[in-house]
Protein backbone atom coordinates (compact mmCIF):
# COMPACT_ATOMS: atom_id res chain seq x y z
CA UNK A 1 0.00 0.00 0.00
CA UNK A 2 2.65 2.62 0.49
CA UNK A 3 4.29 2.09 -2.77
CA UNK A 4 2.25 4.75 -4.88
CA UNK A 5 2.61 2.42 -7.97
CA UNK A 6 0.83 0.06 -6.64
CA UNK A 7 -1.53 1.41 -4.44
CA UNK A 8 -4.48 1.40 -7.01
CA UNK A 9 -4.60 -1.95 -7.38
CA UNK A 10 -4.67 -2.70 -4.11
CA UNK A 11 -7.54 -0.29 -3.31
CA UNK A 12 -8.87 -2.50 -6.18
CA UNK A 13 -8.17 -5.58 -4.84
CA UNK A 14 -9.45 -4.85 -1.74
CA UNK A 15 -12.70 -2.77 -2.97
CA UNK A 16 -13.60 -6.39 -4.90
CA UNK A 17 -13.14 -8.57 -2.15
CA UNK A 18 -15.07 -6.51 0.09
CA UNK A 19 -18.00 -5.71 -2.27
CA UNK A 20 -17.72 -9.92 -3.26
CA UNK A 21 -18.03 -10.49 0.59
CA UNK A 22 -21.61 -8.32 0.92
CA UNK A 23 -23.13 -9.15 -2.46
CA UNK A 24 -22.59 -12.97 -1.16
CA UNK A 25 -24.68 -11.66 2.00
CA UNK A 26 -21.90 -13.01 4.11
CA UNK A 27 -22.25 -9.68 6.22
CA UNK A 28 -25.27 -8.04 8.12
CA UNK A 29 -24.63 -4.21 9.40
CA UNK A 30 -25.31 -3.89 13.39
CA UNK A 31 -25.34 -1.38 15.42
CA UNK A 32 -22.53 -1.38 18.15
CA UNK A 33 -25.49 -0.19 20.83
CA UNK A 34 -27.87 -3.07 20.39
CA UNK A 35 -25.00 -5.84 21.07
CA UNK A 36 -25.14 -8.12 24.32
CA UNK A 37 -22.05 -7.56 26.85
CA UNK A 38 -20.71 -10.89 25.74
CA UNK A 39 -21.00 -10.34 22.03
CA UNK A 40 -17.15 -9.75 21.34
CA UNK A 41 -15.90 -7.44 18.17
CA UNK A 42 -12.62 -8.53 16.87
CA UNK A 43 -11.06 -6.85 14.63
CA UNK A 44 -9.97 -6.83 10.64
CA UNK A 45 -7.39 -6.40 8.52
CA UNK A 46 -6.38 -7.65 4.37
CA UNK A 47 -3.80 -9.73 3.42
CA UNK A 48 -2.30 -8.48 0.66
CA UNK A 49 -0.51 -11.30 -2.24
CA UNK A 50 0.91 -10.95 -5.84
CA UNK A 51 -0.09 -13.65 -7.84
CA UNK A 52 2.28 -13.68 -10.71
CA UNK A 53 2.71 -15.60 -14.32
CA UNK A 54 4.36 -19.12 -13.95
CA UNK A 55 6.04 -18.84 -16.84
CA UNK A 56 7.26 -14.82 -17.02
CA UNK A 57 6.73 -14.18 -13.58
CA UNK A 58 4.73 -11.02 -14.17
CA UNK A 59 2.12 -9.76 -11.62
CA UNK A 60 -1.46 -11.40 -13.08
CA UNK A 61 -3.41 -10.02 -10.30
CA UNK A 62 -3.30 -8.36 -6.60
CA UNK A 63 -5.67 -9.84 -4.20
CA UNK A 64 -6.77 -8.91 -0.99
CA UNK A 65 -8.50 -11.03 1.43
CA UNK A 66 -10.14 -10.00 4.87
CA UNK A 67 -9.73 -12.07 7.67
CA UNK A 68 -9.75 -11.71 11.79
CA UNK A 69 -6.76 -12.24 13.28
CA UNK A 70 -6.69 -15.16 15.46
CA UNK A 71 -4.38 -14.13 18.49
CA UNK A 72 -7.18 -11.70 19.98
CA UNK A 73 -9.58 -15.03 20.35
CA UNK A 74 -9.75 -17.44 23.37
CA UNK A 75 -9.68 -20.86 22.81
CA UNK A 76 -12.70 -22.46 24.66
CA UNK A 77 -14.25 -18.46 24.92
CA UNK A 78 -14.28 -17.86 21.29
CA UNK A 79 -13.51 -20.46 19.92
CA UNK A 80 -13.92 -24.42 20.60
CA UNK A 81 -11.55 -26.01 17.72
CA UNK A 82 -9.76 -24.17 14.61
CA UNK A 83 -10.21 -25.85 11.14
CA UNK A 84 -7.81 -25.34 7.79
CA UNK A 85 -10.21 -26.19 5.04
CA UNK A 86 -6.92 -26.79 2.29
CA UNK A 87 -5.60 -30.28 1.86
CA UNK A 88 -2.37 -31.42 3.35
CA UNK A 89 0.84 -32.25 1.43
CA UNK A 90 -0.32 -35.94 1.56
CA UNK A 91 -2.93 -35.14 -0.14
CA UNK A 92 -1.95 -33.10 -2.67
CA UNK A 93 0.44 -35.51 -3.48
CA UNK A 94 -2.03 -38.59 -3.02
CA UNK A 95 -4.17 -36.63 -5.86
CA UNK A 96 -0.98 -36.05 -8.18
CA UNK A 97 -0.24 -40.03 -8.11
CA UNK A 98 -3.80 -40.74 -9.39
CA UNK A 99 -3.87 -38.35 -11.85
CA UNK A 100 -0.86 -39.72 -13.66
CA UNK A 101 -1.75 -43.21 -12.69
CA UNK A 102 -5.32 -42.61 -14.52
CA UNK A 103 -3.56 -40.50 -17.43
CA UNK A 104 -5.64 -37.48 -15.91
CA UNK A 105 -5.29 -33.47 -16.08
CA UNK A 106 -5.04 -31.55 -12.95
CA UNK A 107 -6.60 -28.06 -12.75
CA UNK A 108 -6.53 -25.59 -9.58
CA UNK A 109 -8.44 -23.49 -8.44
CA UNK A 110 -8.52 -20.40 -6.57
CA UNK A 111 -11.39 -19.14 -4.03
CA UNK A 112 -12.54 -15.79 -4.36
CA UNK A 113 -13.74 -14.90 -0.98
CA UNK A 114 -12.19 -16.65 2.46
CA UNK A 115 -15.04 -15.89 4.26
CA UNK A 116 -17.10 -17.74 2.08
CA UNK A 117 -15.92 -20.66 4.55
CA UNK A 118 -18.28 -18.67 7.14
CA UNK A 119 -20.54 -21.88 7.17
CA UNK A 120 -17.99 -23.27 9.43
CA UNK A 121 -18.38 -21.13 11.71
CA UNK A 122 -21.49 -22.84 13.93
CA UNK A 123 -18.72 -25.98 14.42
CA UNK A 124 -15.62 -23.75 16.11
CA UNK A 125 -16.96 -20.05 17.09
CA UNK A 126 -18.98 -19.70 20.12
CA UNK A 127 -21.95 -17.68 19.81
CA UNK A 128 -22.17 -14.54 17.50
CA UNK A 129 -19.12 -13.27 15.36
CA UNK A 130 -18.84 -9.62 15.36
CA UNK A 131 -16.48 -7.37 13.52
CA UNK A 132 -15.06 -4.07 13.69
CA UNK A 133 -15.84 -2.46 10.30
CA UNK A 134 -12.19 -2.09 7.74
CA UNK A 135 -10.20 0.32 6.77
CA UNK A 136 -11.37 2.41 3.56
CA UNK A 137 -14.94 0.79 4.27
CA UNK A 138 -17.54 3.45 4.11
CA UNK A 139 -18.23 2.83 7.49
CA UNK A 140 -14.68 3.01 8.74
CA UNK A 141 -14.81 5.88 10.84
CA UNK A 142 -17.99 5.17 12.43
CA UNK A 143 -17.00 3.22 16.12
CA UNK A 144 -21.06 2.55 16.20
CA UNK A 145 -21.06 0.18 13.51
CA UNK A 146 -20.31 -3.10 13.51
CA UNK A 147 -20.83 -6.23 11.14
CA UNK A 148 -21.98 -10.01 11.96
CA UNK A 149 -20.20 -12.58 10.06
CA UNK A 150 -22.75 -15.59 9.36
CA UNK A 151 -23.26 -18.53 6.89
CA UNK A 152 -24.68 -17.11 3.19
Amino acid sequence: MRNPRFKPFWLRAENDEWQGLWAKGVFKKWKRSVLLPNNRVFTSRYVYKIKRSAKTGEANRFKARKIVPGFEMEKGVDYVDNFSPTPGLAVARLMMSLAVANDMELHKIDIEQAFLQADKLDEGVNGRFFINPPPRCPEAGNKNIVYEVFRP
